[in-house]
């Protein structure tokens, strides 16, 4: 955790790993840090806590296969910690877990790192034929910027405390696997960012805010941000407008969703480069936020009507690789029934499949409407996995209807993103368990497994069952949309 505090004048301004990490992700993210709590942070998310545990479960992994000692110090006490430290360096310890590395270049002015683990390597140092390389683990799957720069970050205090260079950072990422981090492109770039991260920490006012669907999902300011975006009626509330698209507005004079609304698509088809069907589209959106009515992006056609449709959605548990819950809403004229197919174990996910597979071929009609591609990959690779014959698997595939392309192919809604969350919520719906999302349901299966408490089984099938519910509202309003545009034509207006 960030020891983080907002500095007086004379004091000490300490400028952490978790800074620069959250610098690279938002550069508001640091300076709101530093300021104290987030007012409106809704808590730790199930989310959370499963990345809380991935991290020590990959940690515990990593630290069997060292004898390390550690700091005795409080955490908290980083001096302390930051002495004890160097005297384990000296003594040419194996490893050093919740090691702690300070540097103070300036006055005024102290860096801090707090590297997963330290190990021992062969090569000259202060402290004699040894020195140390820091290890850090990281959940994504890949060498990300922001891992990049902060392995970079430990290394460069490591060089300055043991006097020489590890030879390479070093990333510990799922699978487990390590990837080596090539210090001579990172250091010079991680002290252009520092430098960046230090001035903002510095300043008085926090820097601009800039809503990010994917970056801000987790950040505990979200919910302070969005007030203040709200409030300016800010462009990145808009789909679509992402950072670098942001910045090309900007230059317009361009920065709220009313100034964006008023556009000419072809005036800004010429002064930007994003195209006239992605600048129509942008226009377009604004328009509808600002109104707070949905409008057609041209001719609005129909979807599949039959007396019976379906309303699919699955959980699954990517760690486990199972699917363990194919929910089906089957709505007979206009009258809807709900069937959960769940595996009480993930041995038992080919048999839900069959249970699947077995109750949509009762409807061999029934067109099958879904949101977003998952479920159609996962119906190919389950009917791959289980040896379902290729003509069955292609003949449920050719019924189904992703009703997340339709919406962003053929309408824009009043909402700031396309989840059907947030396209459901305008449209009325509530789930029952508010703020359930599929990492709710995964921490339920996991719970469910270890404890055998029948409660995660029927919170898991209620939340399943209000995603197919949701799917089946969009359904109905799209369905009416159509006719209301059939009947009377809404011409697209540019502003």
């Amino acid at each position: 955790m960030a020891v983080t505090f907002r500095a007086d004048p004379g004091a000490v301004m300490l400028i952490t790993g978790d800074h620069l990490f959250y610098y690279y992700r938002c550069p508001r993210r640091p300076f709101l840090d530093a300021q104290g709590t987030a007012a409106h942070n809704p808590g730790e998310s199930p989310l959370h806590e499963k990345l809380n545990r991935d991290h020590h479960d990959l940690r515990t992994q990593l630290l069997r296969d060292y004898a390390w000692q550690a700091p005795q110090a409080d955490p908290q006490d980083w001096a302390a910690a930051h002495t004890q430290t160097l005297a384990l360096m000296a003594q040419g310890v194996a490893a050093i877990h919740r090691g702690v590395l300070t540097l103070t270049p300036a006055p005024g002015i102290t860096y801090l790192g707090r590297p997963d683990l330290l190990v021992r390597r062969p090569g000259a140092s202060r402290w004699g034929n040894w020195h140390y390389q820091a290890v850090d683990i990281r959940l994504g799957q890949r060498p990300k910027p922001e891992y990049q720069g902060v392995a970079a970050f430990h290394a460069w205090l490591l060089s300055e405390l043991q006097d020489t260079w590890p030879t390479t950072g070093l990333l510990w990422l799922p699978g487990p696997r390590s990837v080596r981090v090539r210090l001579a492109d990172a250091v010079p770039a991680m002290h252009k960012t520092l430098v960046a991260c230090t001035a903002i920490l510095q300043a008085e006012q926090a820097p601009e805010v800039f809503i990010s669907r994917s970056r801000c999902q987790l950040c505990p300011w979200l919910g302070d941000c969005s007030q203040v975006a709200q409030a300016q009626q800010h462009l990145s509330l808009v789909p679509g407008v992402t950072a670098l698209r942001y910045a090309e507005l900007r230059q317009l004079g361009i920065a709220t969703i009313p100034q964006l609304a008023s556009q000419s698509p072809h005036y800004l088809d010429h002064q930007t480069s994003f195209g006239l069907a992605t600048v129509t589209r942008l226009v377009r959106q604004a328009q509808a936020i600002q109104r707070g009515h949905a409008l057609p992006l041209g001719p609005f056609p129909a979807l599949p009507q039959e007396p019976v449709e379906l309303f699919f959605d699955i959980e699954a548990e990517p760690h486990l690789d199972c699917v363990y819950l194919h929910g089906v809403l089957v709505v007979k004229a206009g009258r809807p029934a709900f069937h959960g197919f769940l595996a009480p174990h993930p041995q038992g996910e080919g048999e839900v499949w069959q249970q699947f597979v077995d109750l949509v071929l009762t409807y061999p009609a029934a067109p099958i409407f879904h949101f977003c591609p998952f479920e159609t990959q996962t119906i190919q690779r389950l009917g791959d996995r289980y040896g379902t014959p290729r003509l069955k698997v292609q003949a449920i595939l050719n019924r189904c209807v992703d009703l997340h392309a339709w919406v962003t192919r053929h309408v824009v809604l009043p909402v700031d993103n396309y989840s059907l969350k947030a396209i459901a919520r305008w449209l009325g719906f509530r789930w029952r368990h508010p703020r359930a999302d599929g990492a709710q349901s995964i921490w339920w299966y996991n719970q469910w497994l270890s404890s055998q408490n029948p409660s995660y089984l029927e919170a898991l099938q209620v939340y399943n069952e209000d995603d197919c519910q949701a799917t089946y509202r969009l359904k109905t309003w799209l369905d009416d949309f159509h006719q209301a545009t059939a009947q009377s034509p809404l011409q697209e207006e540019s502003g």
